[in-house]
C-alpha cells in the first residue's frame, strides 16, 4: 500500500499544519499559495499533455456522460451548500 500511496499528500499535511500553527510569516504564506497554484497548473499541464483524444474517442460517450453529470451533480450540490451556509449566517 506504501509504494502506491501518494507522497505528496504528506507533504500537504506538513505544510498545512506548520501554517495552521503561525509558523511561516504571511509573505511566506502568500508566495507558497503563489507555488501551490503553478503546481496545480503545471499538474494539469503534464496530464494534458498526456491525453490521446483518439484513445478517448474510442472509448465512446458513456464516460463522457458520466464525468460530466458527476461534474454538474458537484456544481449544483456545491451551490447549494453555500446559498444555504450564506442564508444560514445572515440570520
Amino acid at each position: 500500500m506504501w509504494a502506491k500511496f501518494p507522497k505528496f499528500v504528506l507533504g500537504f499535511l506538513l505544510i498545512s499544519l506548520l501554517a495552521s500553527i503561525g509558523f511561516f510569516t504571511k509573505s511566506q504564506t502568500a508566495a507558497l499559495g503563489n507555488l501551490s497554484r503553478w503546481a496545480f497548473l503545471l499538474t494539469f499541464a503534464g496530464v494534458g499533455l498526456r491525453t490521446n483524444l483518439r484513445d478517448l474517442g474510442k472509448q465512446g460517450v458513456r464516460p463522457f456522460l458520466v464525468g460530466a453529470i458527476g461534474e454538474i451533480a458537484i456544481a449544483v450540490i456545491t451551490l447549494a451548500l453555500v446559498y444555504g451556509a450564506s442564508r444560514f449566517a445572515s440570520l
